[in-house]
């Protein structure tokens, strides 16, 4: 087997060995020199990526960034003009360094050669830059490059401002067309994009407004930011259908007002009439405070009608029907049911009362002064009184002169009845009853005669006279 041949080291050649910043720096003249061929070719992406490269092994390296930015340039000046190459810098520019470029050089101990650059070579790039600049700027290139960038951004504030108002983001469609209006003053369609977001930003507001104050109720200003809507779009979160509602619930909302009015002028009559028309129409629309205010009408129109009853049965009648409208809204509210029944109790009173019936009469006109005894500003005590007067004639007339006696004394019972006719009754059955024993005389004593005495003997004792009138009792039931 041939023997293996043995590489020789570094140092039995005595090559000096590169340090690495030297394999650097090597490696970076060589990128900067592919870039330079590139750019003088006018292949700006080429050219663009040996500089990239450049860039990233040696970031200190000064003119680079410089570089790079005019290969930007480049690039975009040729995408804006594909059918001709952007301009390649002048014999004189090309001359000039774009970038440091050091030359290498052998190693010297303890120094580095990296970063050594004159300072004519610094002003040479740096008047280069601004010839390039300057080329451009009278060729009309950066003028056009900044329009283009301009209306890049305009376009994309355009289609910001669009987007928004598909999802109805007024308030940014506003921003984003303000904006491109202000870098394109005289776009005619910016404008009017500008003015259709504004519109539509300033419904929105009225339609949120309009919805609050038809939550609170306030039924005109509601209408009249309605309205506004209408003018500028019928269409716009339903202004017209809620103008009817609008319409509507103020038409209730005025009725129900009516119906309050009539109320407070204790028109019974009236406020109820309004109201039931109101709940009829619009069962839904305040339906507990017109429920209530209808009962309170029903209620007071029945206590009324009863007050003027007199001897009007038809009143009475009325007045209890007025009572049971009221309890059909309330069947347990306490005070309606006994309105309702005293009523009824007087009806029936008012009906023996006509039939001559006064025992009848008697028992339920007892039960309206036991529960109330200025029922109709004491009209029912009244009714009871004669009642009981009447009663008592009946029975002196049958002969039941202890019935009768004690009839007057019922009446006399009742502070607030007539006493006069009941009292002289009342003595009359009494006499009837307990006539008075006459009292006896007494006899002179007899003249004392020889003839023996006498035997005395008692005289009688007067008849013993009926006990006190007693306590009236109740009527017969």
């Amino acid at each position: 087997m041939p023997s293996e041949t043995k590489k020789p080291e570094l140092d039995s050649l005595h090559v000096p060995a590169l340090a690495p910043e030297d394999t650097s720096e090597t490696e970076a003249d060589a990128l900067y020199a592919q870039g330079m061929a590139h750019y003088r070719r006018r292949e700006w992406k080429e050219a663009r990526e040996c500089f990239a490269r450049l860039k990233a092994i040696a970031p200190d390296r000064r003119g680079v960034d410089t570089l790079l930015n005019e290969v930007d340039i480049f690039i975009q000046l040729q995408a804006m003009q594909p059918d001709q190459r952007a301009s390649a810098p002048t014999a004189e520019s090309r001359r000039l360094p774009r970038a440091e470029v050091i030359i290498p050089r052998p190693a010297v101990a303890g120094r580095s050669a990296r970063g050594r650059v004159s300072r004519p070579a610094i002003a040479l790039a740096l008047t280069a830059v601004i010839v390039l600049v300057l080329a451009l700027y009278a060729s009309g290139a950066i003028g056009k490059l900044v329009g283009s960038q301009r209306q890049a951004r305009v376009q994309s504030l355009i289609n910001q401002g669009r987007a928004a108002l598909n999802v109805g983001e007024y308030d940014r469609a506003v921003k984003a067309f303000g904006d491109a209006l202000a870098l394109s003053p005289s776009n005619e369609e910016i404008k009017t994009w500008y003015k259709k977001a504004e519109r539509l930003q300033q419904l929105t507001s009225l339609c949120t407004q309009a919805q609050e104050d038809i939550t609170a109720a306030r039924w005109s200003s509601a209408l009249d930011k309605l309205q506004q809507i209408v003018e500028w779009d019928p269409t716009f979160c339903n202004a017209v259908e809620r103008t009817t509602l609008v319409k509507t619930q103020q038409a209730f909302d005025e009725r129900y007002a009516e119906g309050q009015d009539y109320f407070k002028q204790a028109n019974w009559a009236e406020a109820i009439r309004v109201l039931e028309r109101l709940r009829d129409e619009a069962a839904s629309f305040r339906s507990s405070d017109v429920q209530q205010t209808l009962f309170l009408a029903y209620f007071r129109q029945g206590v009324d009608w009863m007050s003027r009853a007199g001897d009007s049965l038809n009143l009475v009648n009325q007045a209890i029907q007025s009572f049971d409208s009221a309890l059909a809204l309330y069947p347990s509210d306490s005070t309606a049911l006994e309105e309702k029944h005293l009523a009824s109790l007087y009806r029936q009173a008012y009906l023996f009362v006509g039939q001559k019936d006064w025992p009848q009469a008697v028992v339920v006109l007892q039960q309206i002064c036991d529960g109330r005894p200025d029922y109709l500003d004491g009209r029912a005590t009244s009714m009871l009184c004669a009642s009981f007067l009447q009663l008592g004639d009946v029975y002196n007339a049958s002969g039941n002169l202890e019935q009768a006696l004690q009839q007057y004394r019922n009446v006399l019972a009742i502070k607030d009845c007539d006493h006069v006719q009941a009292a002289i009754k009342e003595r009359e059955v009494y006499v009837i009853l307990y006539p008075p024993t006459p009292t006896p005389t007494r006899t002179p004593p007899p003249t004392r005669t020889p003839r023996p005495t006498p035997t005395s003997t008692a005289t009688p004792s007067p008849t013993q006279r009926p006990p006190p009138p007693v306590e009236p009792t109740q009527p017969p039931r």
